[in-house]
């Protein structure tokens, strides 16, 4: 896997310990206008990336003090290959059940929905009706931003991520080892909830 090397702010260079940003702690940012601000240096910065934006009411690090971002079907610790397999199985049975839902309705994108596993996967994980490989992105700052603020009076964590750019709805990199699916493009129009989050996005 080649690693994404990012170009810091002046601000985030200073704040940042040799460690690397994975390990510091997070820049501290008082207002709605900062942050919009401080993203575009960002993007400015980066032009070889696309920024993504990930928001969460808290913060979890590894053992090894590394900031973590794990999809649903990975977390918990310790997590045995019992439960890990339980995970899965729950998964495929109710990808199983969205196919033949879909397909009985003849609801459009039931053909997307038959062949495609990350189909499946968006719409179950999108709805929460069970864990799965995915993580979930965005590249609306509002929407980020939403999501890290669920608890009124209390401060969140907005991340950014510097991807590559996206070709097709859904975009494969062999050198950064993942998948990019555009939540938006890839949802039969019966999932009217993708709606609500402009300009998301889930990985592999």
């Amino acid at each position: 896997m080649q690693p994404v090397q990012p170009i810091l702010t002046p601000e985030l260079e200073r704040h940042t310990t040799s460690a690397g940003v994975a390990r510091s702690k997070p820049y501290p940012v008082q207002t709605y206008r900062a942050l919009v601000e401080h993203i575009a240096r960002l993007a400015y910065l980066n032009k070889d990336h696309l920024l993504f934006f990930r928001g969460q009411a808290n913060e979890y690090r590894s053992k090894a003090s590394r900031a973590t971002f794990y999809p649903t079907i990975y977390r918990g610790e310790p997590l045995s290959r019992e439960e890990m397999d339980a995970r899965f199985r729950s998964l495929e049975d109710a990808s199983q059940r969205l196919k033949d839902l879909f397909r009985r309705g003849q609801i459009d994108g039931h053909e997307d929905i038959t062949r495609k596993k990350l189909v499946q996967w968006s719409i179950l994980q999108h709805y929460e009706v069970c864990q799965t490989p995915l993580i979930d992105f965005t590249q609306s700052i509002r929407v980020a931003c939403s999501f890290a603020q669920r608890t009124e009076g209390r401060s969140g964590f907005v991340y950014v991520f510097g991807l590559p750019y996206m070709t097709n709805r859904i975009s494969s990199n062999s050198e950064q080892n993942l998948v990019l699916v555009r939540l938006l493009s890839i949802c039969p129009p019966a999932a009217l909830r993708r709606l609500r989050e402009d300009g998301a996005f889930r990985m592999l």
